[in-house]
């Protein structure tokens, strides 16, 4: 047998430890303290920087790789943001830090129809950020996306609905009827001009996106 077959689950020790009732705080901070873009952006916009996706172990950073630019975390921070209201010069708003972006289905960073997808995307507290990829925590943000956006993940399939889900949820962005249209004429535009996320007169490994 391999070793990983005698390691102890630490995570899993946390959770069977604190039982349903033990859980409930925590997912209660998630929901708290986690922000969204609003669903009104997400039914006119969905993906914002279709030819991104996030670099493999190997790849270069800013480099283009079949046609699709590969980076880090930069173009789906960027298309949160925006979404959000914030219209950031970069991918980093000056109105708030010590913040994460997480995408909410494993692995789905390496497609370019889910790296900027927004209803695959939550922001957390960076003192949060680890629960984000927590089973009993990941099993309730596929649920919210799917609840407030119709987000399915990958495998268009819809998550199954966990045994607790919070009714507050106040990160969920809000916006009037005004700057909604605003963002969502940024962001359509934002799409078919920098697919790629490089300005136009920028090129790949070089210069400033």
């Amino acid at each position: 047998m391999a070793k990983e077959e005698y390691a102890h689950d630490l995570d899993e020790m946390v959770q069977r430890s604190l039982g349903r009732e033990g859980l409930r705080p925590i997912i209660d901070w998630v929901a708290r303290f986690s922000y969204w873009v609003s669903p009104d952006i997400y039914r006119e916009i969905q993906v914002v920087f279709p030819k991104t996706r996030r670099k493999r172990p190997g790849e270069e950073d800013r480099s283009i790789v079949d046609g699709v630019a590969v980076w880090s975390n930069q173009p789906a921070s960027r298309a949160f943001w925006k979404a959000f209201g914030e219209s950031p010069a970069s991918h980093t708003p000056s109105n708030y830090r010590n913040f994460v972006l997480c995408h909410i289905y494993e692995g789905s960073v390496y497609d370019p129809n889910h790296f900027t997808n927004l209803a695959n995307a939550t922001v957390f507290p960076k003192c949060l950020e680890s629960f984000s990829e927590w089973p009993p925590v990941g099993a309730v943000l596929k649920w919210h996306s799917f609840r407030i956006y119709g987000y399915k993940g990958p495998r268009n399939a819809a998550p199954p609905e966990p045994e607790y889900y919070p009714a507050y949820w106040p990160g969920v962005s809000r916006l009037d009827t005004e700057t909604t249209q605003r963002v969502v004429s940024d962001l359509r535009k934002t799409s078919t001009s920098r697919p790629t996320y490089y300005s136009k007169a920028a090129s790949p490994r070089g210069g400033t996106p």
